[in-house]
């Protein structure tokens, strides 16, 4: 048998299985770089996941003293006791107005219709308050 040698050939094959050429690299480092930012940007706002936590805690807080208030009889000041209380970071200030049925934000001064009581609640971590209110009937 006759062997016959081509070293071209294998030479040739070796040379087309060498790796990555430069122009291929840069050109994965460009696409990896814009595929990693368009990413992370769903992720950037992660810093901020507390706030939404705290609102639920700071919505329950004001609840319980909804409830509180609630259970006062109406010669007895809502706010009696809640005013300037901080209980876990968060400070509660309430305050009461006088309201006419047809205007619930203005203080009428007198006892006309309801009154409103607000119950604002800040915290360190909170960007702006939190407000909630509630209206209690007067007896007519």
């Amino acid at each position: 048998m006759i062997q016959i040698k081509k070293p071209c050939l294998r030479r040739c094959l070796l040379a087309r299985e060498s790796g990555f050429t430069l122009v291929e690299i840069i050109l994965a480092i460009v696409v990896i770089g814009i595929a990693i930012p368009s990413i992370m940007i769903p992720f950037s706002q992660l810093e901020d996941t507390k706030r939404p936590e705290l609102t639920v805690q700071a919505s329950f807080l004001a609840l319980k003293h909804i409830e509180s208030i609630a259970s006062k009889t109406r010669n007895v000041s809502p706010c009696a006791g809640i005013t300037v209380t901080s209980e876990e970071g968060y400070t509660i200030t309430c305050a009461e107005i006088n309201v006419a049925s047809t205007d619930l934000d203005t203080d009428t001064g007198a006892t006309s219709f309801a009154k409103k009581v607000t119950l604002t609640i800040t915290h360190p971590e909170i960007v702006g308050d939190l407000k909630f209110f509630t209206l209690f009937a007067l007896d007519a």
